[in-house]
C-alpha cells in the first residue's frame, strides 16, 4: 500500500498504529520502558535515604547505564543475527527479576547498599543487550513508507516512560513507601512480555551476512562502517555530547527536590512529569513534520538551546519556575533525541542497522562518566554550581560539532538522494 510523501517524509504521524504488530510491540515497549524509568527513581530515592549523598544518587544510575558502554554493541550483533522479539521477551524476564528481590528485600527490612548496585548492574546489562534489538524492530513492523511515524511514535515510548514513571514512583513513594514501586515496576512487565509474544514482524529483511562470522569481527565491521560515514559519525558524535553532558543532570533531581526547592519526593514526582510532558510535546512535534528540513533545523537548535535551559534550571530557585523550565529542557531533548535517531534510522540499511544503533546507543554507555563527573561535582562545589558547568560543556561541544562536521547542514537533501 503506498503513501503520499513530501520531503521525505510519509504523512500521519499515527499512520503506523493501523498495523496490528506494531501495536503490540509499542504498548509492550511502553510497559517496558515505564518499568525501568519508575525503578530508576525508586532506586535513587532509596540510595539518598540510605547514605544521604548526591554522588552516590549519580553512582547508582550510573551503574545501571555503564553496561550499555560495552554490552550494546554485543546487543547490536545479535540483533542482526537472532530474532529480535525473543531477544526482547528474555530481557523483560531478566528485568522482573532483578527488580522483584528488592520488594522481598524491602519487606524483609534486610536490604543493603550492595544489594541495590549488584541488581541494578545486571537490570542495566539486560537492557543494554536488548536495546538495539527494540530500537531495530521497528523497521521489521510496518513497510518503509511508514518509517518515519513508526521512529516518531517509537520515541515517544520514551518520553512516555519519563513523563509517566516519576509522577507514579513520586505519589507511591511518598503515599505508601518504598515497596510499591518496586512492586509496581516489576508487575507491569508481565503484561508486556504477553504483548511481545503477539507480534508478527510485518517486513523482514534477508539477513546479510557479515564479513566476519565472529562476534569481535561483526563488531569491527560495524564500527568502520560509521567511520567512514560521515553524517553517521557526526549523528553519534551529537548524541555523546548530549546524553554525557546535558542528559545527567536529572540523576541529580531528586536532590534538586529536597535540596534546592524543597518540595521533596512528591515534588519530585511533579518535576519528572513535567519534562516527561515536554517530551511527548517535543515528539509529537516531530512526528507532525512535512519535511526532513524542518525535522534537521529543530534538530540543530535544540541541542543548544537544551544546554541553556538546564542552566536556567540550576539557577531556579521558584519551583513553579523550575517545573516550567523543566518542560521546555524535556521539549529541546527529546526534539533532539526524536529527530537524531529519526536520521540514524533512515541513513542505515537494515542488514547492519542494529550495530549501527548500537554504537549509537553508546553515548548512553558514556553518560555514567558524565553522571559520575556531575555528582562528583556536587560533592565539592553544589548541585547548581557542577550543573552549570557541564551544562555550559554541552553547549560548546555540540555548537563544535555542528559546525565542523560535514554533512550535518545538508542531512535532509542527504537522506532525500538516499531515497
Amino acid at each position: 500500500m503506498g503513501c503520499e510523501e513530501e520531503g521525505g517524509l510519509s504523512r500521519g504521524p499515527l499512520r503506523s498504529f493501523k498495523y496490528v504488530p506494531f501495536r503490540f510491540f509499542w504498548f509492550a515497549s511502553l510497559a517496558s520502558i515505564v518499568s525501568f524509568f519508575m525503578s530508576t527513581i525508586a532506586r535513587g530515592w532509596l540510595v539518598l535515604d540510605i547514605t544521604d549523598s548526591a554522588f552516590m544518587v549519580t553512582s547508582i544510575n550510573a551503574i545501571g547505564l555503564l553496561p550499555t558502554l560495552g554490552l550494546s554493541l554485543y546487543g547490536g550483533v545479535i540483533a542482526d543475527r537472532m530474532e529480535r522479539k525473543f531477544i526482547l521477551i528474555v530481557s523483560d524476564i531478566v528485568s522482573f527479576l532483578t527488580i522483584f528481590p528488592l520488594v522481598i528485600l524491602l519487606i524483609t527490612d534486610k536490604v543493603e547498599l550492595w544489594h541495590i548496585f549488584a541488581l541494578t548492574l545486571i537490570h542495566g546489562s539486560s537492557f543494554a543487550i536488548a536495546m538495539p534489538s527494540r530500537a531495530s524492530l521497528v523497521s521489521n513492523l510496518v513497510p518503509g513508507g511508514y518509517m518515519s511515524s513508526a521512529v516518531a511514535l517509537y520515541t515517544t515510548i520514551f518520553s512516555a516512560g519519563q513523563m509517566v514513571a516519576p509522577g507514579i514512583a513520586g505519589y507511591l513513594i511518598n503515599s505508601y513507601g518504598m515497596v510499591t514501586p518496586f512492586a509496581t515496576s516489576a508487575s507491569i512487565l508481565i503484561p508486556s512480555v504477553i504483548m511481545l509474544m503477539k507480534v508478527q514482524p510485518y517486513f523482514v529483511t534477508e539477513k546479510v551476512h557479515s564479513i566476519s562470522d565472529s562476534i569481535i569481527g561483526s563488531i569491527i565491521e560495524g564500527l568502520a562502517y560509521v567511520r567512514d560515514h560521515s553524517v553517521l559519525l557526526g549523528l553519534i558524535l551529537m548524541g555523546v555530547a548530549a546524553t554525557v553532558f546535558a542528559w545527567p543532570f536529572q540523576t541529580l533531581l531528586p536532590v534538586f527536590a529536597r535540596d534546592v526547592l524543597g518540595v521533596g519526593a512528591a515534588g519530585l514526582g511533579w518535576m519528572g512529569a513535567m519534562s516527561g510532558a515536554g517530551s511527548i510535546t517535543g515528539s509529537i512535534t516531530i512526528a507532525s513534520l512535512n519535511n526532513l528540513k524542518s525535522v534537521k533545523i529543530l534538530m540543530l537548535t535544540g541541542s543548544i538551546t537544551l544546554g541553556f535551559l538546564i542552566i536556567l534550571f540550576a539557577i531556579s530557585r521558584d519551583y513553579f519556575v523550575s517545573r516550567v523550565i523543566l518542560f521546555g529542557v524535556g521539549f529541546c531533548f527529546q526534539i533532539f533525541m526524536t529527530s537524531n535517531f529519526t536520521f540514524v534510522q533512515l541513513i542505515a540499511p537494515d542488514h547492519i542497522k542494529g550495530r549501527v544503533l548500537s554504537i549509537r546507543m553508546i553515548a548512553f554507555g558514556l553518560s555514567p562518566f558524565g553522571m559520575l563527573i556531575l555528582g562528583l561535582g556536587s560533592e565539592f562545589l553544589g548541585p547548581v554550581v557542577a550543573t552549570t558547568i557541564t551544562a555550559t560543556v554541552s553547549i560548546i561541544l555540540l555548537a563544535s560539532i555542528i559546525f565542523f562536521v560535514s554533512g550535518l547542514f545538508s542531512l535532509d537533501r542527504y537522506v532525500k538522494d538516499l531515497k
